[in-house]
């Protein structure tokens, strides 16, 4: 979450620059005036830039609020939901071209681990992974590619998955310019509970304290 809130500061603060060079008036109907004006092109850079994220390196939770702040909660979710699930395919398929061999040979037993537990958990895993707001996504798309997972079972989970983490950036999102607002306090209270309600599952805790262990004693 530290990090999520270092990221969203730097966006405000370069947005400010931005905004102040233009002239353009910091406000939720003028902001989405200026995206209305840019007519398909608007969504059309959004769901490029989610869909490629990984290749310019740029982290979805810097994207995905600006869904909700341009185009607002219900096109931001649409939007945000479909760059997500074209990441997925676009991963999942380089992985399937590509092979897990020579993963396999480049991280011996880590990458058996790896292989192990996607396999195991399936597509469930894949589908929390790209709910919870921090998970790492891109991660578990290569994995899930390298493995034996079918394409469809993927495709549904990643559409379910991305859709709660899609809404839950785009609700925020749509409040950042009315900060100090209920409907602000109410999108970060969303966000945050999104963030840390999966760990007050034991299985969750369980399955962390399993990774720290398994990564302690191979770096042992």
């Amino acid at each position: 979450m530290p990090v999520l809130l270092a990221l969203l500061a730097t966006f405000f603060v370069l947005g400010s620059v931005v905004r102040e060079q233009l002239g353009i008036e910091l406000s939720t109907s003028a902001l989405q005036e200026l995206v209305r004006s840019m007519g398909w092109k608007a969504p059309a850079i959004f769901l490029g830039l989610l869909t490629f994220r990984q290749f310019i390196f740029l982290p979805a939770i810097v994207i995905l609020p600006v869904g909700g702040l341009c185009f607002g909660t219900t096109l931001g979710t649409i939007l945000g939901a479909t760059g997500i699930v074209l990441s997925a395919l676009i991963t999942f398929v380089m992985a399937r071209k590509i092979g897990g061999g020579w993963l396999r040979d480049l991280l011996g037993h880590r990458y058996a681990w790896l292989e192990r537990h996607v396999e195991r958990a399936g597509p469930a895993a894949v589908g929390l992974v790209t709910a919870h707001p921090t998970g790492p996504m891109a991660a578990f798309f290569w994995a899930a590619g390298f493995s034996s997972m079918a394409l469809l079972p993927f495709a549904l989970a990643v559409m379910a998955g991305g859709s709660v983490r899609a809404l839950a950036y785009s609700f925020f999102g749509a409040t950042l310019l009315v900060p100090g607002s209920p409907q602000f306090y109410l999108g970060a209270a969303v966000l945050t509970l999104a963030a840390v309600g999966p760990l007050l599952h034991p299985g969750v805790r369980r399955r962390l304290r399993e990774l720290r262990t398994h990564d302690g004693s191979h770096a042992g």
